[in-house]
């Protein structure tokens, strides 16, 4: 059994070593010589490669932001690919994407662009629409399981709003020289709030918890492929 697992994982390591040779190629095709793909993370024998990274940055399809193309706004969508993989990888508890969903995601990411840009980007990594599902897939999984774990476990106390609303809100509105509205008309969205906040900071300590679980390994010389 462990020389099958042994095997195992050297059959997938071979395996995605060509997918990225094939990328490669792909892109020099393409005439994007200048830009060579390579593996830039590996995360429990799953591979992450460059071109994952550019795909998830040009589509926005990544929590990690848009941008230039530069080494920090690329880490920022690798550090976030990394933990979507880890969180779905080992919490997947059952859950599914259904294609309707999917169907839905791509449809108003492809209209959030112009037809001209968006066909430039498909033709820039020699992609058909369909291709971008996998990428969308994973996000919505990655996110139904968040919702699942946190949304309905966070509650937010009168007096949590009163200070919201007299610490952060009234001295905001100050600043801008407006009227502040009154707190009752603002207790659903200073609620809201709250509840965004504290659970973005619940979800960040629990993904590094489950980092600590994971086989994870960047390799940061292939960002520096992007100037």
């Amino acid at each position: 059994m462990l020389q099958l697992a042994m095997f195992s994982k050297k059959f997938r390591l071979v395996f995605a070593a060509a997918r990225a040779a094939l990328a490669s190629m792909a892109l020099l095709t393409l005439g994007f010589s200048q830009v060579v793909d390579c593996i830039v993370a590996e995360v429990n024998t799953q591979i992450i490669t460059l071109t994952d990274i550019r795909i998830l940055q040009a589509f926005a399809i990544s929590a990690g932001g848009t941008g230039e193309n530069s080494a920090s706004s690329l880490r920022q969508i690798l550090e976030g690919a990394v933990d979507q993989r880890i969180v779905i990888d080992l919490v997947r508890e059952n859950i599914t994407v259904t294609k309707e969903e999917v169907d839905n995601q791509l449809k108003e990411m492809l209209e959030r662009l112009e037809p001209e840009d968006r066909q430039r980007k498909l033709d820039e990594f020699g992609l058909r629409e369909d291709d971008l599902r996998p990428y969308l897939e994973e996000k919505l999984l990655f996110e139904k399981i968040i919702a699942l774990r946190f949304s309905q476990s966070i509650n937010v106390s009168l007096k949590e709003i009163e200070t919201y609303y007299n610490e952060v809100y009234l001295p905001s509105q100050k600043v801008r020289g407006v009227e502040p509205e009154p707190m009752i008309e603002l207790l659903n969205e200073i609620e809201s709030l709250i509840k965004k906040d504290r659970t973005e900071k619940q979800v960040t300590s629990w993904i590094k918890s489950l980092r600590n679980q994971a086989e994870v390994r960047v390799n940061s010389g292939c960002l520096e492929q992007i100037k």
